[in-house]
């Protein structure tokens, strides 16, 4: 049978093929039966407590001997889950957060070596569901203190099968629904366990079910004689298969010959140093702990079961320190037992509450019998009672009496929610914030704060998911660079979750047919790091694109942009609105999408560069102009040209720039452009230069004219003086 966790079976040893292994195999397999006892038994009393923490998750924290006892006395036994809604909580949180492996360069690689390699990853997380399988071991962890996901390889599907593709494997993430189908090395020291030498994956089946998967086992039918060997494997009805995957360590000697590091040196040389390293691998075995069933190599040096654990703890309780592991819920289950106390308590006292409202002495209610009977459900005006006299005193007995009764119930709702704060202490989280809270804040980042202090006392689980994550991102580093070693065709999975088709291991680059690019995707032997990227949740994300676009188009007509680049901007606003296909059509209308590949030609990029070199002899001529005009209107003509002239200038080179025309008109558009901008510096020049005359006319001519009045004026003076000079004097002078 090949291994359920992988497709991949190197070596299947069965008796069909005519060999007998159990003599070789027998110090394997006790080897293996003697792990499992001491694992099963280091692993028990953490096993226990789970089991007990997920009667708590599962609504039941009532022990089995004081449930029967309550039932068989008529008590009531409540429970009132607290728990579930903490656990759920911080479960979605962490659905919301998206979590992936990231990967950097380290020694000997580059930027484009680690990203190809995280998108393989990517790649494989998005095809095997990884997100689901993170999250069935993050909240197995955190209901029961402990949960597991796995890394595998498996055939790569293709429907056309040839000898190119047909060892072609790839990554894989295998979930663990049931915690406990695997046991792990309890000796493990690391805080993510990366350091475990062995790790068990139960599986038990039938003895039927076992015979049709393992038709060509060695032995199928189990004697007593294998009960009594492996007495915790083979059963009356069952038999335990599992998976027993084991880290072999060899030691090794290098040495240092010559400024290389070499493991042997030649015969008579001396090495210039030496040191002893530990070289590891991994292997699979299937059994079932009387037959090894397969044996099964894999890539890497750490096993691929990843666990997810939950706050680690060593106490010593008289034997010697031993590990303990905490679930989010442990210590809050004394406050929900209490908690289950009162509410049934509680229960148990409302049952109390008598049936009757008036009772009376036999005999006071026979007259009006009818009304009595009625009297809780129908007003009546008057009712009447027999009066009955005390034989022994000869006094009337006193009137029918309503029975008062009322069940403590506010000393338990403040009993109950003492309990309920208990349970938050205990799960280092505070209270979720009811609906009037919500209405009280006006503060989005004071909603905010609220979210974030319900989750830093509980965030070392989160943590502990992300140290998963780089386990997992470790293992999976290594199953690259021994199953990614041919050439291989892939399409991988970008982080804006876009795909891209790519060639691995090619000896030569190729050109993309997409891109017209030179390409080369070698798997690199350089080292990288794995890191955790966290994300934000896509509906807040979606959230802040929304805010982003729509302050952007509030103020696109203020952006100092050419109309070609606002209608870019508009288009690209409207795709991360997410309108659906109306509104990518709506963005393609504004602004067509570029031709895949296209450049602007030398030409075109020439024709630019003289546009600039008129812009600049225009604006240097204008200035000069402008320094020789004479008067304020000239001025501002100029100005208002070389304004003008500039805006023309930043259109048209925004036009050049604008792909969608081609060569001939681009060419042509800056020709006209250049003819037009020259006839307009000349024609102002011109003007210029007319205005200028005509303004040093004018002043040639009012000076002449000035000049002939003043004449005018001294000739007439002169005239004035001749004639008082000719006059006679008079008589007697």
């Amino acid at each position: 049978m090949p291994p359920y966790d992988t497709d991949i079976a190197e070596d299947n040893r069965t008796a069909a093929d005519g060999v007998d292994n159990s003599a070789d195999d027998e110090a394997l397999l006790k080897e293996i039966r003697d792990r499992y006892d001491y694992a099963y038994e280091k692993w028990r009393k953490i096993r226990d407590e789970r089991q007990i923490d997920l009667r708590y998750v599962c609504g039941d924290p009532w022990d089995a001997t004081d449930r029967k006892a309550r039932k068989d006395a008529g008590r009531p036994c409540v429970s009132q889950d607290e728990l579930s809604q903490y656990v759920n909580h911080a479960v979605n949180n962490a659905r919301q957060s998206k979590r992936g492996i990231k990967v950097d360069p380290l020694i000997n690689a580059t930027e484009k070596d680690s990203e190809l390699r995280q998108d393989i990853i990517r790649t494989a997380e998005y095809r095997s569901r990884a997100p689901a399988c993170y999250l069935t071991a993050y909240q197995s962890m955190l209901e029961g203190s402990y949960g597991f996901f796995g890394m595998s390889r498996r055939y790569v599907e293709n429907e056309n099968l040839t000898a190119e593709n047909f060892n072609q494997q790839e990554l894989w993430f295998r979930p663990f629904a049931n915690a406990d189908a695997v046991l792990p090395d309890p000796d493990s020291k690391q805080p993510d366990w990366s350091d475990q030498q062995y790790c068990f994956v139960l599986d038990p089946i039938t003895r039927e079910e076992f015979k049709r998967q393992h038709k060509n086992a060695r032995i199928t039918d189990f004697s007593t004689e294998h009960m009594t060997q492996a007495k915790n494997w083979i059963m009356d009805r069952m038999v335990l298969r599992a998976e027993y995957w084991k880290v072999i360590s060899t030691q090794k000697k290098q040495y240092l010959y010559k400024g290389q590091v070499v493991e042997a040196l030649p015969k008579g040389a001396k090495a210039d140093g030496e040191r002893t390293v530990t070289s590891k691998r991994v292997v699979q075995y299937i059994t079932n702990g009387v037959e090894i069933l397969s044996t099964n190599p894999q890539p890497g040096t750490m096993v691929p079961i990843i666990p997810v654990t939950g706050l680690e703890r060593y106490v010593d309780e008289g034997s010697g320190p031993e590990r303990k592991l905490f679930s989010l819920i442990r210590l809050a289950r004394d406050p929900q037992m209490t908690l289950a106390y009162l509410a049934s308590q509680e229960t148990e006292e409302a049952g109390l509450t008598p049936k009757v409202p008036y009772m009376g002495y036999v005999g006071q209610f026979e007259t009006d019998a009818e009304a009595w009977e009625n009297l809780t459900k129908q007003p009546v005006a008057r009712i009447q009672v027999d009066p009955i006299v005390d034989g022994a005193s000869g006094t009337v007995l006193p009137l029918p009496t309503r029975v008062e009764f009322s069940p403590n119930f506010q000393a338990y709702e403040v009993a109950k929610d003492g309990a309920r704060r208990a349970i938050q202490a205990a799960m280092g989280i505070s209270p979720l914030p009811t609906a009037a809270q919500r209405n009280n804040e006006k503060s989005g980042v004071a909603l905010q704060k609220i979210e974030q202090a319900q989750d830093i006392g509980s965030y070392h689980f989160v943590d502990a998911l992300d140290r998963a994550l780089m386990y997992a991102g470790r293992v999976a580093n290594e199953y690259i660079g021994e199953i990614h070693t041919e050439e291989q065709e892939m399409t991988l999975r970008r982080p804006d979750d876009t795909n891209r088709h790519v060639r691995l291991n090619t000896e030569e680059p190729y050109i993309d047919e997409k891109t017209g690019e030179s390409e080369h995707f070698p798997i690199d032997d350089g080292s990288h790091t794995v890191t955790v990227s966290t994300g934000p949740s896509s509906e807040s994300l979606r959230q802040e694109v929304r805010d982003f676009v729509d302050t952007l188009l509030g103020s696109l007509k203020n952006l100092p942009i050419a109309p070609p680049q606002a209608a870019k901007v508009l288009s690209i606003a409207i795709k991360m609105k997410g309108l659906g296909p109306q509104g990518d059509q709506l963005a393609d209308i504004i602004s067509p999408p570029e031709q895949p590949g296209q450049q602007i030609p030398p030409e075109a990029q020439q024709a630019i560069a003289q546009a600039h070199q008129v812009i600049q002899a225009t604006q240097a001529e204008l200035q000069k102009l402008q320094m020789e005009k004479a008067g304020r209107v000239v001025d501002n003509q100029f100005k208002l040209q070389i304004e003008q002239m500039k805006i023309e200038a930043d259109t048209a080179k925004a036009e050049i720039m604008t792909k969608a025309q081609s060569l001939e008109e681009r060419l042509k558009f800056v020709e006209d452009l250049w003819a037009q901008l020259h006839g307009q510096a000349h024609e102002a020049g011109m003007q210029a230069q007319d205005q200028a005359h005509q303004q040093a006319q004018q002043e040639a001519a009012q000076q002449h004219a000035g000049e002939l009045q003043q004449s005018q004026q001294q000739a007439a003076a002169e005239q004035q003086q001749a004639a008082q000079e000719a006059q006679p004097e008079p008589a007697g002078a």
